[in-house]
């Protein structure tokens, strides 16, 4: 049995923390993923409404762990500066943990403060910076470099759902 298959429909379902609820939307298989890996989508709801999406790419490419991350992340306008991209990261953990990982790499430009700032109140440490290859796709974007941070699943914790503890 495949590891997707072993973790099943009640962990893909049941993420949420604090206000947080994550509604599972994609599950990419390898063969038709744009990162080549097994990755899963989710919208971010608060009190029921979308507020934005966040992705877990559970492999360890160079791809993923240098230029796209394990993770990503997008909140829509009017749900931004209340934290709830870092609330959807900490509620991904356990799906993170499922998969055998330990720690997860995220990445960002470092023109992009917002992000910069959710992956610091992860807790995530800023590993180095890496150039963006002429072969990225984001390079014709004129991105030319990426920031690499590592957040130790252990360390970032769980928060509660609500009615637990």
């Amino acid at each position: 049995m495949a590891i997707d298959e072993e973790i099943g429909e009640p962990l893909l379902s049941g993420l949420g923390c604090e206000e947080v609820m994550l509604r599972p939307s994609q599950r990419y298989r390898p063969e038709t993923s744009p990162w080549g890996v097994l990755a899963y989508r989710f919208d971010i709801l608060i009190a029921g409404e979308r507020a934005g999406t966040v992705s877990l790419r559970p492999a360890t490419t160079y791809l993923l762990t240098h230029l796209a991350g394990q993770v990503g992340f997008s909140i829509e306008p009017r749900y931004r500066g209340r934290g709830l991209a870092g609330k959807a990261v900490r509620a991904l953990l356990p799906l993170a943990r499922a998969h055998g990982l330990s720690e997860l790499w995220l990445t960002t430009t470092p023109d992009n403060a917002a992000s910069r700032r959710t992956l610091e109140k992860l807790g995530a440490v800023l590993v180095e910076a890496v150039p963006v290859p002429e072969s990225y796709s984001s390079y014709a974007q004129g991105e030319r470099e990426k920031l690499r941070y590592r957040l130790d699943i252990e360390s970032a914790g769980t928060p509660l759902r609500e009615g637990e503890g």
